[in-house]
């Protein structure tokens, strides 16, 4: 009697477990997110504006927006589409909130105020934790673009005011990583 108790709960177990994985539940680390953020850098001592978005939204990987302003090297950079969204390396464990942490790299086109004007652009988004750690979030921009700028050719750059939030998978959020990200 007990031997058959254990055996119904053990074959229940599987069959749920056979069920979260024809349904996808037990693949949720492969779903899409998305990621949003905003505040500034210091490039080349000077203060870098941005504001961020990207992810996957209804079944397609080429949701965002970008907006960049270098006021040293007179840089404005106006997003026009996203073409990318991709994990960049593995995730961190969730922090002690229980958000998740990563980096991604949004790609898309984007007019500028300096020729050749409209432009590739390749950021990359670092989401380190919260609430709110910009000493630890990044934010990096390159231009593909012949001449090229990017903040990268001085390095990584954290945050010296604001925040890169990176977001759970939602409903709303259906599709795969993917997409271009197109050079020169």
């Amino acid at each position: 009697m007990i031997m058959r108790a254990i055996w119904t709960r053990l074959a229940l177990g599987i069959a749920t477990l056979a069920l979260a994985l024809a349904s996808g539940a037990a693949n949720a680390v492969d779903d899409c997110d998305f990621l949003t953020g905003g505040g500034f850098i210091i490039v080349n001592g000077d203060k870098a504006n941005f504001g961020v978005g990207g992810g996957c939204k209804d079944g397609m990987h080429t949701w965002g927006h970008l907006e960049y302003i270098d006021h040293g090297a007179d840089v404005k950079v106006h997003g026009t589409s996203i073409t990318g969204y991709f994990r960049d390396g593995s995730d961190g464990p969730p922090d002690s909130q229980g958000h998740p942490t990563g980096t991604r790299i949004i790609c898309g086109t984007a007019r500028t105020n300096l020729p050749p004007y409209d432009v590739n652009f390749i950021v990359r988004a670092r989401d380190a934790g919260e609430p709110g750690t910009s000493t630890m979030d990044q934010f990096d921009i390159t231009l593909t673009t012949i001449p090229t700028y990017s903040t990268l050719s001085s390095g990584i750059h954290q945050l010296s005011g604001g925040n890169i939030q990176l977001h759970n998978p939602n409903p709303s959020t259906t599709g795969t990583f993917g997409g271009a990200c197109a050079a020169g």
